[in-house]
């Protein structure tokens, strides 16, 4: 359990123009403007809000389009994934129909090929990761193919394992803290493997395929595999802890047609699945699950465009779908029984159908938003609010340990009581600062980098628990004149093994949606 520190009142008095202290005639001593303050790049656009499990009410809403990149002319594309180097480079992955392209978007504005190899002829691929380890998948050949990026300027393709066990594969899902790998969708059922001891030759461990039960994707994390089951109508919550024999907890049976693909929040209180074909009428949406009693699932919500949705995935209490001819988009699931639309961006150029966004990828720790489109290839997007981006250096500390946090409990919006700001890579026990103001900086001070500006940023002082972790309260009040505001933040920490006893997180910030 994260240790919770008190209110972090200083937090909340930055959220509403005015909270800084005013001179004699009533004005901010603050000579920033919020709303025009330097930040990292991206271009602001109108804050989209009010949104309602329904059509969106503007196109191409809150994500900012920063580059899409089509290797070349015809290449139809499918699923993508991405990585973050320990240096902080990061990389994307993309499937074509004939290939597997590799390129790095460090620089989004400036987006760099480091690979392609030629593979097996087919609609289906994708991708998972272990380390600076690649595992790729295919309806259309054996077994596992890995690739090395340890050197990212220069990845090695290290061919194919697992082929005698594995005839085709449609999906793969790395389980990052066991190092284990689930292939959904094989000859053999849900397929398991153990990569943990070797990363380039996983050891088979289990399927998991009573009665030819079909699985077409899966989410393992934190001990539980979620497994959408395609045409039985169900997905499936698991116990994982024991990969050898999954057990099952509960199950979600879904109105749709076809359980494609499954993600959990955070807390692992909601369970979102996308149903990508319709059964007993135009019933194909994401539907929108309360877990908190996993044995007993209850369905709260859907959001349905009409169209067919394809993937989903989750930071927080926000989901980020990939949704064909409507392109990407992102709902704020913090109550499950009243989500809402925050974001949207249209990639398709395509009217109907199974076309335009296959996949979207929003794990990158720089905060930008991958998605690949099968005809227009890989979109790079910035979004405006409801989403945590961080930008600049860390400072690391003893053993490379890097202060760290992520949102949670809730989309950043506001009247968002419950939002909140997950620490972890402190120092066990040790002091630390939260820092949040209304812009950017860029300061090197006795070795530590400052990515925030002093002058314009209040601090909370923190304690982390055992474990190096803190939750600090990050309310937003129910005023609107907190919306469209651009919030900043930094963490320092006292790490023996620091410049001058002092690590820091990189800079990090967020818009607050309506």
């Amino acid at each position: 359990m994260h240790m919770r520190t008190a209110c972090f009142a200083a937090a909340v008095l930055l959220l509403v123009p005015g909270a800084f202290a005013q001179d004699p005639d009533g004005k901010s001593t603050s000579q920033s403007n919020p709303a025009t303050t330097a930040s990292p790049p991206g271009t602001a656009v109108p804050i989209f809000g009010n949104g309602g499990g329904g059509n969106p009410q503007a196109a191409n809403a809150n994500l900012t389009l920063i580059r899409n990149w089509d290797r070349a002319s015809g290449v139809q594309y499918n699923d993508i994934w991405g990585w973050t180097s320990p240096d902080g480079r990061e990389f994307a992955y993309i499937g074509e129909t004939d290939g597997i392209w590799f390129v790095e978007t460090t620089d989004p504005q400036n987006i760099r090929q480091v690979g392609w190899w030629s593979a097996p002829n087919s609609l289906w691929r994708d991708f998972a990761n272990l380390g600076p380890y690649v595992y790729s998948v295919s309806e259309h050949h054996r077994g596992i193919r890995i690739f090395d990026m340890s050197n990212p300027d220069s990845p090695q393709d290290l061919g194919y394992v697992a082929t005698s066990q594995i005839r085709n594969t449609h999906n793969i899902t790395a389980d990052e803290s066991t190092g284990y790998l689930y292939l959904s969708g094989t000859n053999q059922g849900l397929a398991i493997f153990d990569a943990s001891q070797s990363p380039t030759n996983p050891t088979f461990v289990s399927t998991w395929y009573p009665g030819r039960t079909y699985t077409h994707d899966c989410c393992v994390i934190r001990g539980r595999a979620y497994l959408s089951n395609g045409r039985s109508y169900a997905a499936r919550i698991m116990d994982a802890t024991n990969p050898s024999s999954l057990i099952e907890i509960g199950r979600c049976n879904t109105p749709g047609g076809y359980d494609h693909n499954v993600w959990v929040s955070d807390d692992d209180q909601v369970l979102c699945v996308t149903d990508e074909i319709e059964r007993n009428g135009p019933n194909a949406a994401l539907t929108v699950w309360d877990i908190s009693n996993p044995q007993v699932p209850v369905l709260r919500d859907d959001y349905s465009l009409g169209t067919i949705v394809h993937n989903v995935f989750i930071l927080g209490r926000t989901a980020y779908m990939s949704h064909y001819v409507d392109g990407v988009h992102v709902i704020d699931i913090t109550d499950p029984a009243n989500i809402s639309a925050v974001g949207n961006y249209d990639t398709s150029t395509v009217a109907s159908g199974y076309n335009g966004a296959w996949g979207v990828h929003v794990f990158a720790d720089h905060g930008l938003i991958y998605a690949s489109d099968m005809q227009n290839g890989l979109y790079v997007f910035e979004m405006q609010c409801g989403h945590l981006n961080r930008y600049g250096a860390a400072t690391p500390g003893t053993a490379g340990r890097t202060p760290r946090a992520i949102l949670a409990d809730a989309t950043p919006r506001v009247g968002a009581s419950g939002l909140t700001l997950d620490i972890d890579g402190l120092a066990p026990n040790a002091p630390a600062f939260l820092f949040v103001g209304f812009a950017a900086g860029s300061l090197n001070v006795l070795g530590v980098d400052i990515h925030i500006d002093p002058a314009q940023a209040l601090s909370a002082s923190i304690t982390a628990d055992a474990n190096g972790k803190v939750t600090v309260p990050l309310p937003i009040p129910n005023d609107p004149n907190a919306a469209n505001q651009r919030i900043y933040m930094q963490i320092l920490a006292q790490d023996a093994g620091a410049p001058q006893g002092w690590s820091a997180s990189r800079g990090m910030w967020m818009g607050i949606c309506q």
